[in-house]
C-alpha cells in the first residue's frame, strides 16, 4: 500500500491543529444548542438557524468546517496506518505508556464518532441542505427528535464518546504542538476534562431536558 509521503510529525501537528479547532467549534455549536431550551417557540434558535444557513460568510465557514473535519479523520486514519506499516509485526512487550493506550482509544472513539456524525448529518445538517426531506421548522425538529427514547438515548451516549475523544485529545494537542511538560501537564489534563465535561454536558443538557419535557 503506497501513501504520499508526508513526514509523521507534520501529519501530527495537522491533527492537532484541526482537532483544536474542531474543539473550540464544539463549544460554539453547543451554545447555539441553548436555545432550544428557551421558551420562546423556538423563535431565537430558529431564527439563529436561518441566519447560518442564508449568511454567505457562514456558508464558506461550514465548507472550511467540513474539510476540516474530513481532513482530520482522513490524517488520523492515515497516521494509524503508517504507525501500522512501519511496526507491521507489533512489540514483543506490549507498552503501557499513557500515550499510546490514549491513542488506540483515540483511534477507535474517532471511528465511533464518525459513525455517530453521520446519523447526525442526516438528521440536521442534510436536512436544511435539502438533501433530505423535512417538513418541520428546526426548532420543530430537534424537539420531535430528541423526544423519541431511542433517539435520545444514542445521542447521549454519542456525547459520551465525544467526551472521550476530546478529554484525550486536549492534553494530545498541547504535547504534540510541545506546550506540555511535567510543570503544567496536570493542569492541561484537568483543563481538558472540564472543557471536554462542560460542552458535552450543554449538548446533553438539551437532550435530556427535551425529552423531560414530553414526558
Amino acid at each position: 500500500m503506497n501513501l504520499p509521503k508526508i513526514h509523521s510529525i507534520s501529519k501530527k501537528i495537522l491533527v492537532a491543529l484541526l482537532g483544536a479547532f474542531l474543539s473550540i467549534f464544539l463549544l460554539f455549536h453547543a451554545s447555539a444548542n441553548l436555545l432550544i431550551l428557551r421558551n420562546d417557540g423556538g423563535a431565537w434558535y430558529n431564527a439563529f438557524c436561518d441566519f447560518m444557513g442564508t449568511n454567505y460568510v457562514v456558508k464558506a465557514f461550514e465548507i472550511v468546517l467540513f474539510g476540516a473535519l474530513l481532513f482530520h479523520i482522513v490524517l488520523t486514519i492515515w497516521l494509524a496506518i503508517t504507525n501500522r506499516m512501519a511496526r507491521p509485526k507489533g512489540y514483543q512487550k506490549p507498552q503501557r505508556t499513557k500515550t499510546h493506550t490514549g491513542s488506540k482509544l483515540q483511534v477507535w472513539t474517532g471511528i465511533l464518532l464518525l459513525v455517530g456524525l453521520i446519523a447526525h448529518f442526516t438528521d440536521f445538517f442534510f436536512v436544511k441542505l435539502g438533501w433530505v426531506d423535512g417538513n418541520l421548522d428546526f426548532y420543530q425538529q430537534a424537539r420531535a427528535k430528541f423526544q423519541i427514547p431511542h433517539i435520545a438515548i444514542a445521542y447521549l451516549i454519542f456525547f459520551v464518546v465525544v467526551w472521550f475523544h476530546m478529554r484525550h485529545g486536549f492534553a494530545a494537542i498541547f504535547q504534540t504542538l510541545g506546550l506540555y511538560n511535567y510543570k503544567y501537564g496536570k493542569a492541561i489534563e484537568i483543563i481538558g476534562i472540564i472543557y471536554a465535561t462542560v460542552v458535552c454536558l450543554m449538548f446533553a443538557s438539551v437532550v435530556i431536558v427535551t425529552f423531560l419535557q414530553a414526558a
